[in-house]
């Protein structure tokens, strides 16, 4: 775990003490409470480095709240495809009419285009990999790229178009211009339906988009920073919740 240490003299005198500053864990702020309460942690060296129910105290290099700066829950992460996120425990499926499922976070990405990474994904929905029909692939991903299409410094959603294991078929939809100030994502799918805002407005194009050819898969959110390329990333959340209402 990173430290800080800090020597306090007193002036004039010969005597000092050092006072150490560390980070702390997420579940220390109630805000973050929720969402630990329904997730595990997935990490270098395991792929459940925090278990459900094992937030209380809990944090690492990858997962803290930092004791300067912005003092939100915060992943970081270096490495060619190296992730640190948390994965929704409770699962469910996007056809269902009788229940709308979100994600809504307040994210930042600290500072990608100062980095080595190009493309750093911070949310998504997945299919879950241990079901017979299982494809292992995400159906969502929002991401910072560095450049696509002539594009600097954007976020994308990465819509998987098919539910094909092999096929490379992606929607790509441009969702704004990064900036060093929280935005706020949310990712809605009900009734074979999926919609996509930013700061409260819906993405043109992502607005009840029909992902119908995805109803036999089943599914949970993820979140926190997962790099697509080699380098060091770290994304921040303001806020972030999982949410099941009835429709």
């Amino acid at each position: 775990m990173k430290k800080i240490f800090v020597p306090l003299c007193v002036v004039g005198t010969l005597a000092c003490a050092s006072f150490t500053f560390a980070e702390s864990a997420p579940y220390s702020t109630s805000r973050y409470q929720s969402v630990l309460d329904d997730s595990k942690l997935q990490a270098p060296g395991s792929n459940t480095l925090i278990k459900q129910g094992d937030f209380a105290g809990a944090y690492n290099d990858y997962f803290y709240v930092p004791d300067s700066g912005n003092k939100w829950m915060t992943f970081e992460m270096t490495g060619y495809l190296a992730r640190s996120e948390l994965r929704q425990m409770d699962e469910w499926y996007s056809s269902d009419s009788s229940y709308t499922n979100k994600m809504i976070g307040e994210v930042e990405v600290i500072n990608p285009e100062d980095g080595e990474v190009d493309e750093i994904t911070f949310m998504q929905i997945h299919d879950v990999s241990g079901n017979s029909n299982a494809i292992n692939k995400p159906l969502v991903r929002l991401v910072w790229e560095r450049e696509r299409d002539g594009i600097e410094n954007h976020y994308w959603a990465v819509i998987k178009e098919d539910a094909c294991k092999d096929c490379k078929n992606y929607l790509k939809v441009d969702i704004g211009e990064h900036k060093d100030d929280p935005v706020k994502f949310e990712i809605r799918v009900t009734d074979s339906k999926l919609t996509i805002k930013r700061d409260g407005a819906t993405i043109s194009g992502l607005n009840k988009y029909d992902i119908g050819y995805w109803d036999h898969l089943e599914n949970y959110f993820k979140a926190g920073v997962y790099n697509q390329t080699s380098g060091t990333a770290k994304v921040q959340f303001k806020t972030l919740k999982y949410y099941t209402q009835a429709n």
